[in-house]
């Protein structure tokens, strides 16, 4: 004979279930973000013209927005003895051309300046990678430690759904702790850390966009500073530091570029950053790790969660104590948009009206473990198999997953709509 039972409840309540994840598909109609790219840095001292190769990256929808860029401009830092001055230019065009004074100085001094472009050579008007020259020219000034990283804030078009299309929303930046030593140090010596990608990273080519570490602390004596990440050589940079005759502050940028750090999923990974000083003595030495990495958002309108579940309540087969042999299980409704999304059923029988109903005395697939489903498409019985798990017990009750995509894991845009669950069972 066949039990049918109507399921009718299911829609709502699974309707209301994910309706509570949905999230407003309309932001604020200007939407600005600031991106941090590395420039460049020279771990040996820059005495004349030089120049150094770098990408920003635009991953948001520039469409239909006019004047894009908010604000450009490059932080150049470093250590410099001499007199004299620095001029930066961008792609080595005179409209670009700044030039900072340096005033002398006896002894080793750091510096940090703001260096903007007013001609606006900067100035994306699409999404996609830009490739620009910073060039640095010296004059009268022995440079160590010269670094410069890029940062633009820019408005962006707004987009449909919270996290954005394919062409939207690409784009984060993160910064990391990475150490700060109380001590002065003076021999090799490490620091474990921790970097984290919390994004979707699965069919994104070129993932990390910027990656560098900002170094700073206070030293004395004349020698340098060796980097590396795992202790491993290909990876290792030395800055130069010029002997000083008092405490004197530093900062600069070390990449490796190598691409040691070059995650292709999200995770956490564990890394090493190698200080190994010669000649100095350095107090207050610390180090923060700062990326930008590009990701995949999740597709417009993919707002429901993974799955939901649902557990039935308890049903009686014979209503005596011999229980029945059970056959099949099946579904009636549709799938999401009619194709998209998954139906997955577990089955718990018992003797007793009170169970055991753990989550661990449901049983499914072909394997009959806890840990199992069977599946199948709307109007399809699926054989429940399973006998010794099942048959002979006058009660059961099933568990039903409701998956969004197909492989319950990743958040879809439509649900499947189940009207109603047929059990098959022969006494």
């Amino acid at each position: 004979m066949f039990k049918k039972i109507k399921y009718l409840g299911i829609i709502l309540l699974l309707g209301v279930f994910f309706l509570i994840f949905r999230q407003s598909t309309v932001e604020a109609v200007d939407q600005s973000r600031t991106e941090e790219f590395f420039a460049g840095a020279f771990p040996a001292q820059v005495t004349s013209a030089t120049s150094t190769d770098f990408i920003i990256y635009i991953g948001n929808s520039l469409n239909g927005v006019t004047d894009p860029v908010k604000s450009a401009y490059f932080l150049v830092s470093g250590v410099y003895t001499g007199a004299g001055s620095l001029e930066l230019k961008i792609d080595d065009d005179a409209a670009t051309a700044k030039t900072f004074d340096l005033p002398s100085v006896t002894s080793a001094t750091a510096f940090e300046f703001l260096y903007k472009d007013d001609s606006g050579k900067i100035n994306p008007t699409s999404a996609g990678e830009y490739a620009y020259t910073l060039n640095f020219n010296p004059s009268g000034v022995t440079i160590s430690g010269l670094s410069a990283r890029v940062e633009i804030t820019y408005r962006f078009a707004e987009v449909a759904c919270p996290d954005g299309t394919a062409d939207n929303e690409k784009t984060k930046h993160q910064d990391f702790f990475v150490t700060a030593f109380t001590q002065q140090v003076s021999a090799a010596t490490s620091a474990p850390f921790i970097f984290y990608i919390g994004d979707n990273l699965a069919g994104v080519t070129s993932t990390i966009k910027s990656l560098y570490f900002k170094v700073s602390g206070v030293y004395t004596g004349a020698g340098s500073l060796e980097l590396k990440i795992d202790d491993d050589a290909a990876t290792a940079k030395t800055f130069d530091l010029p002997s000083v005759t008092s405490a004197t502050a530093f900062e600069f940028l070390y990449r490796d570029d190598s691409g040691k750090i070059n995650p292709a999923s999200a995770g956490e990974y564990a890394y090493t950053l190698n200080f190994n000083p010669s000649g100095v003595v350095i107090s207050g030495l610390s180090a923060k790790l700062s990326e930008t990495h590009r990701y995949k958002p999740p597709a417009c309108g993919g707002a429901y969660p993974a799955f939901g579940d649902l557990t039935s309540a308890v049903f009686d087969t014979t209503g005596e104590a011999g229980g029945p042999a059970y056959n099949s299980i099946m579904w009636q409704g549709t799938l999401g948009n009619g194709t998209e999304g998954k139906v997955n059923f577990r089955l718990a029988t018992s003797d007793s009206e009170s169970g055991p109903w753990a989550d661990s005395d449901f049983y499914g697939g072909s394997t009959c473990a806890s840990g199992d489903w069977f599946t199948a498409g709307p109007d399809t019985p699926i054989e429940l198999g399973c006998f010794t798990r099942f048959n002979n017990k006058r009660y059961f009750k099933y568990k039903i997953r409701v998956c969004s995509s197909a492989d319950c894991a990743t958040m879809g845009s439509f649900t499947p709509q189940i009207n109603e669950v047929v059990v098959s069972w022969s006494p």
